[in-house]
């Protein structure tokens, strides 16, 4: 009897109870084998290379700014499994669910046979990213923390699936945005960008929100805190004296919060500013319009 190899032998110890996992390791070509044939090759944000043989067919996302992506480029019709949140566009909304941020079990995404994972960088757990990377299942990294590197995944997606010229074109376009809406203010307002209200936090430097606060020419305060979600006192808020706040949220309830603070010039002046959550929080495509946003109240022209 022919001998399993060692990813198919892994697998199948593993689910024996699934027969549909038992071809898993035919998916997937032994690196001798990959070598000779001309590969689809990327790098992702983590600096590691992802080889395909062939365009991924199969491909299931572990973040909505990644189905998004897909989406953008034109391979939306190749995902066969999506985390939680995953709504937009709205055909999204009808592939099967492989997990949530509560937990995604490593069988729901083996089940689907992928040929690509997607997974965020920093927002996938490390011990599935670990384990799909033990049972040979290629996975692309993505984690843009600049702007610009935004356009690098729709890139790079494009080229996994098979979608070049689209992702291409997906990237120009937002890269045609941040040229159209980059500025330069004078003074420079400093912006404070409420995460959460109890307690009071906001986002340091190396998110990509301090970066489009910058791009649309503030100064976004608490960046240089030594952790990413930083809790801020209101006496730190009060010497920092922030001339814009900004915050996410489906309506301006967030607001009522702010009331009486006139210590505040952003709240003496009414400078406050809600932003659509979905756009400013997924790194994807539809960021553009968050950037619009931000830039437009640092403007001072909420019309624009």
């Amino acid at each position: 009897m022919r001998s399993l190899s060692p990813l198919r032998h892994a697998v199948m110890s593993c689910f024996r109870w699934w027969p549909a996992l038992a071809a898993i390791g035919a998916l997937f070509l032994p690196l001798h084998a990959l070598a000779a044939r001309d590969l689809i090759s990327v790098e992702d944000d983590s600096g590691r290379t992802v080889a395909l043989a062939r365009p991924a067919q199969r491909i299931v996302a572990l973040a909505p700014h990644l189905v998004e992506m897909s989406y953008a480029v034109g391979a939306g019709g190749q995902l066969v499994g999506v985390i939680e949140g995953s709504d937009y566009p709205s055909a999204a909304r009808e592939i099967g669910r492989v997990g949530s941020y509560r937990g995604i079990p490593l069988e729901a995404i083996v089940a689907k046979q992928p040929d690509l994972v997607l997974v965020w960088g920093s927002g996938t757990p490390a011990s599935l990213i670990e384990q799909l990377d033990r049972l040979g299942i290629p996975v692309y990294r993505s984690e843009p923390r600049r702007l610009g590197q935004i356009a690098g995944d729709l890139r790079d997606i494009g080229r996994l699936t098979g979608h070049d010229a689209a992702g291409e074109q997906a990237a120009s376009r937002f890269e045609d945005g941040l040229r159209r809406s980059s500025q330069t203010l004078s003074p420079v307002p400093r912006v404070f960008y409420q995460l959460g209200q109890s307690p009071l936090t906001t986002l340091a430097g190396g998110q990509i929100v301090t970066q489009v606060i910058r791009h649309c020419g503030g100064v976004p305060l608490f960046e240089e805190a030594s952790v990413l979600v930083p809790q801020i006192g209101w006496e730190s808020l009060l010497e920092a004296q922030p001339e814009i706040i900004l915050a996410a949220g489906a309506d301006d309830r967030w607001k009522a919060f702010w009331a009486g603070r006139d210590e505040l010039p952003a709240v003496r002046n009414d400078a406050l500013y809600t932003l659509d959550p979905d756009t400013i929080s997924r790194p994807g495509p539809r960021m553009i319009q968050a950037v619009r946003e931000v830039c437009r109240a640092l403007g001072g022209d909420r019309g624009r």
